[in-house]
């Protein structure tokens, strides 16, 4: 089950030939526009598409864009009976305007809130009729208001009491409310954020103490930390082990997502009884995959086996 903050990616694609006379701004001829999933809906296309069945737990607004997303969700077969509509906020919609590859200017439509106590308790009645049919749950935290405290801490204590996997994709300001889950998977500024520091590079020794320091703090059983362009580092508190996995993507052309992703596939393998290095792996070699796709994009499990062993053209 992914539970959070579904986004709607809104594309407009054209060319600049032109400043505006009336700002010092590009003139954007748009061409065609294309939507894609983003947050919690990127995250269950993404299992969708690595043979799991997910269910989408999230809010979408009353409006044309929350009817989008769900027409969307049954067109990639993912569940889509979990999106529940709020009249009082709208779908959040991420626009992008792209002039050839290049982001031109991102317009964001979203109130971020924290869920009223309705809302509260009609997402917790879904999360516990669907809680016993999972194996793991994910919670994709965007900050745009489904991940409010009260709620988050419910779910993490009825996984706990079921004894199922719960993995976090991190916000900063929610850090504390994530104490004693399965794993999380912070990026490097992140990790300082967390730990009340300010942001910079780090050597791999850095990045070692700073996990460790992350993983005791909250009491974790694991630790993934996405380390871009050096790859990722694994904790694992039994056995106090640490793992670093080089980066294996070829081309990096776009990393929107490529969290998304990463959560995904490493939930899914632990789920199918992969050990953490071995989700780590595979999920190292899907964001390898993804990073190379404009957008967001999910990869396909065939291709990320091929991947994984070696096969790739």
């Amino acid at each position: 089950m992914v539970v959070g903050d579904a986004i709607l990616d809104h594309y407009m694609w054209g060319d600049v030939q032109r400043i505006s006379p009336e700002a010092p701004v590009p003139v954007v001829q748009v061409h065609r526009e294309t939507s894609g999933f983003g947050g919690a809906a990127n995250v269950a296309k993404n299992l969708r598409a690595l043979g799991t069945t997910p269910l989408l737990l999230c809010l979408c607004g009353v409006d044309a864009e929350g009817k989008h997303l769900r027409d969307m969700l049954k067109d990639a077969d993912c569940v889509s009976e979990g999106v529940v509509s709020s009249p009082t906020r709208p779908t959040t919609v991420k626009t992008r305007v792209m002039a050839k590859h290049q982001q031109i200017v991102r317009t964001d439509k979203e109130v971020c809130d924290d869920l009223s106590v309705g809302e509260r308790r009609k997402l917790l009645r879904l999360f516990e009729k669907w809680l016993p049919q999972v194996g793991g749950v994910i919670i994709s935290d965007y900050g745009k208001g489904m991940i409010s405290p009260p709620f988050v801490e419910q779910i993490i204590e009825r996984c706990k009491d079921a004894k199922v996997f719960v993995a976090i994709d991190p916000k900063e300001r929610h850090f504390q409310f994530y104490r004693g889950v399965d794993v999380i998977t912070p990026n490097l500024a992140e990790t300082h954020a967390a730990l009340g520091l300010p942001f910079r590079q780090c050597s791999d020794e850095e990045v070692r103490e700073l996990g460790w320091k992350l993983l005791y703090s909250l009491d974790l059983s694991h630790l993934l930390i996405t380390l871009s362009e050096r790859g990722m580092a694994l904790f694992e508190k039994n056995g106090r082990k640490f793992s670093h996995l080089p980066t294996v993507a070829r081309a990096v052309y776009d990393v929107t997502g490529a969290g998304d992703t990463v959560i995904s596939a490493f939930t899914a393998a632990v789920c199918g009884k992969a050990s953490p290095l071995e989700a780590a792996f595979i999920a190292n070699h899907a964001a390898g995959l993804t990073v190379a796709e404009l957008g967001t994009s999910s990869v396909a499990a065939q291709k990320l086996v091929k991947a994984c062993l070696g096969q790739m053209d």
